[in-house]
């Protein structure tokens, strides 16, 4: 069951971007980036077994995320990443905020629908903290990285697939140890770790035909 939600996720997740990509100019990237981030947001709070593995499910928006800079790196250039990255992270700080304010919402005894916010992220709180701070540095290495790679070699999905290996890598081990401190053991923390970057690998490489797709064999120059 989980491994066909993992499925849905990620094909919602590029639906998402292609969809958007198609209707509005070059703003879909700044409507796709925070309608990803959000669902990212949510996702980094669920751990769930996919192929008998233990993963953080938020690694799905994580990638999407990359893959909409990649596209938008290669079409347009990296004039306007900055904004984006930037655009990344205040969006994952206002949710955080709600997200802080709405725990605290406790409806009264004679409240018949609300719903007892308070607790929902008491035992998770330093994902709140950790999340905008990791993506941010994901991001900001991802662009450095792919250049940097660019320049070494001319194949555009060589390129993104190694940017991918690192920094999934720096994504996965700094924010699921960091997050996981005093919740999960050391050892399976660790394998959350690593069980979220191999899952992460390989919808990486599934998103890379993808980018491939949309940009249409583009190479920056």
């Amino acid at each position: 069951m989980s491994e066909i939600i993992l499925i849905i996720m990620l094909l919602l997740s590029l639906f998402i971007i292609y969809s958007l990509y198609k209707i509005f100019d070059k703003e879909w990237i700044y409507y796709s980036t925070i309608l990803l981030s959000v669902i990212g947001f949510v996702l980094a709070f669920k751990i769930s077994p996919v192929l008998k593995m233990d993963i953080n499910l938020s690694i799905i928006s994580f990638i999407s995320i990359m893959t909409n800079m990649y596209i938008y790196i290669l079409k347009y250039g990296k004039k306007e990443v900055n904004k984006i990255i930037n655009l990344t992270l205040y969006s994952n700080i206002m949710l955080m905020l709600l997200l802080i304010i709405t725990n605290y919402f406790i409806p009264t005894i004679t409240e018949t629908i609300s719903i007892n916010m308070k607790g929902t992220f008491e035992y998770n709180y330093k994902i709140l903290f950790c999340y905008p701070v990791i993506v941010y540095l994901s991001q900001y290495t991802s662009v450095k990285l792919f250049s940097l790679v660019s320049k070494i070699q001319n194949n555009v999905l060589i390129s993104i697939v190694l940017t991918n290996i690192i920094t999934s890598l720096i994504y996965t081990v700094l924010f699921l140890l960091i997050s996981y401190i005093n919740i999960l053991s050391f050892r399976d923390s660790v394998f959350v770790s690593v069980s979220t970057y191999i899952i992460g690998f390989l919808i990486s490489m599934i998103d890379t035909p993808f980018i491939y797709f949309i940009t249409g064999k583009k190479v920056i120059k």
